[in-house]
C-alpha cells in the first residue's frame, strides 16, 4: 500500500550517476595507494605518504558527496501523487478566479 513510485528516467539517471561517481572514487583510492606505496621515486617516503593521504581524504569526501547527491536525486525521482491532485485543485481555483474577475471587469465597462 505504501509503495513508493519513481519516475523511471530520473531514477535511472540517479543510479547511473552514482555508478560513475563510485568508479571515480575507487580510482582516486587506487591513485592514493599507488602514490603512498611508491618504491622507485625521487620523492621522500614521507612526502609520498602525505600526498597519498590527501588523495585518500579527497576520495572519502567524494564518496560522502556522491551518497548525498544520490539520495537527493532519488528523492526527486519519487512521484508524489498527493501533491499532483492538490496542484490541479489550485489551478482550477485560480482559473475560476480569473474568469470571475474578467466578468466583473466586463460588467463595469458596460455601466
Amino acid at each position: 500500500m505504501n509503495e513508493v513510485k519513481y519516475d523511471l528516467e530520473k531514477r535511472s539517471k540517479a543510479y547511473k550517476s552514482i555508478g560513475l561517481r563510485m568508479i571515480v572514487a575507487v580510482y582516486i583510492c587506487y591513485l592514493a595507494f599507488k602514490i603512498a606505496s611508491a618504491e622507485d621515486t625521487s620523492m621522500s617516503k614521507t612526502m609520498c605518504w602525505i600526498i597519498g593521504g590527501v588523495f585518500m581524504a579527497a576520495a572519502i569526501a567524494f564518496i560522502i558527496y556522491s551518497r548525498k547527491r544520490f539520495l537527493i536525486d532519488l528523492d526527486s525521482a519519487k512521484i508524489k501523487e498527493d501533491h499532483a491532485a492538490d496542484d490541479e485543485t489550485v489551478e482550477a481555483e485560480a482559473t475560476e478566479e480569473d474568469d470571475s474577475s474578467e466578468s466583473s471587469e466586463a460588467e463595469s465597462e458596460t455601466v
